[in-house]
């Protein structure tokens, strides 16, 4: 047994939960920021004689900086989700813990600091 101890929030489980919420998010934020860019740009290209004159590379940064921010996005708010769901988890998993010792008898309120008066 190694000296440290694997805390919960290290466990393989939890991270491949987070890496797939990621990897899903960031497809999913690239294909917003698509559907933002490519119309747009459209548009761009067929009312504005100054974006017109940008050459490729400006009109790929274009599309580089709406897909990227769409991600970002979409991540920043689906990992934030994800804790909540990991918060919850975890508050869940407690309040059985705690009922399953009163239950046993290992657990009491004076262990919480909790004094009932006696009669």
């Amino acid at each position: 047994m190694s000296t440290q101890r694997k805390l919960a929030h290290h466990s393989e489980e939890r991270i491949d939960r987070l890496r797939s919420v990621i990897l899903k998010s960031i497809f999913i934020g690239g294909m917003y920021g698509a559907l933002i860019s490519v119309p747009s740009e459209l548009l761009l290209r067929w009312r504005s004689p100054f974006y017109r004159a940008f050459g490729l590379r400006i009109r790929i940064f274009y599309h580089t900086i709406w897909i990227a921010a769409a991600a970002s996005f979409r991540t920043e708010r689906a990992v934030l989700e994800f804790e909540n769901v990991v918060r919850r988890e975890e508050e869940l998993r407690r309040q059985q813990l705690i009922e399953d010792s009163v239950m046993s008898g290992s657990y009491t309120q004076e262990q919480e600091g909790v004094r009932l008066p006696r009669a």
